[in-house]
């Protein structure tokens, strides 16, 4: 399904252009990733960085929304590409949700949150993090260059990421951090969590028919880091 819909993105077709916003999307998403990153546990973004960010998710929304048009515009004189519009719809809104959770991540401290202290728990999560940045730096080549291989093993590390990033909140209410300390570690836990679950279904594109799109077979489960 997908290397069908590339080739329309490569061709004079008009969804070429919806392939080339959505793109456009998740580079956006990636460098607001990249605005938050630095500052994750010590809530020390400016004033300037939290304009840049929200100026991002609001032109990350945008786009969702030109899309959307494009895709029913093009439905009404293209119904035999429904499907492929269905794929676009799909990971379209990943995107999107992705733009909202690095917002959320930005706004930690504005939640409760307070700055995170070094130790193992952050520890975990910061490699949490670093799991969920390999995938927003490797899903745009792997969906343009259909390296499903790649995109079979990242579901795999993403789907452990999900276990791990569960079992660390059940740490954390074990913990002896500050009830704000445990607020910013268990809100970045989910928000980044839900960000790398976004990016694995993108990637699933890759590799699963329309229908089975964000719904991967069980046997794709494993202990990869």
């Amino acid at each position: 399904m997908w290397n069908e819909l590339l080739n329309l993105f490569s061709s004079d077709d008009p969804m070429k252009q919806m392939g080339d916003d959505f793109m456009r999307m998740l580079a956006m998403t990636h460098e607001m990733a990249e605005l938050v990153r630095p500052h994750v546990f010590d809530h020390l973004l400016t004033l300037e960085q939290r304009k840049l960010i929200l100026e991002k998710d609001v032109e990350v929304n945008k786009l969702e929304r030109t899309i959307r048009r494009q895709i029913v515009s093009h439905l009404t004189l293209h119904r035999d590409q429904i499907p492929y519009c269905l794929v676009l719809l799909m990971m379209v809104n990943h995107a999107e949700r992705i733009g909202d959770y690095i917002k959320n991540v930005a706004e930690v401290e504005q939640l409760g949150g307070a700055t995170v202290p070094e130790g193992p728990l952050r520890d975990e999560l910061n490699d949490l993090i670093a799991i969920c940045h390999r995938l927003f730096e490797e899903a745009p080549m792997i969906v343009a260059d259909q390296t499903r291989d790649r995109a079979d093993e990242l579901v795999r590390v993403a789907r452990n990421a999900k276990k791990r990033s569960d079992k660390l909140l059940v740490e954390l209410s074990k913990s002896d951090l500050t009830p704000s300390q445990v607020t910013s570690m268990v809100l970045l836990t989910r928000f980044y969590r839900r960000m790398t679950s976004h990016l694995k279904n993108i990637l699933s594109s890759v590799m699963m028919p329309v229908h089975q799109v964000d719904y991967l077979p069980e046997d794709l489960d494993a202990d990869e880091q």
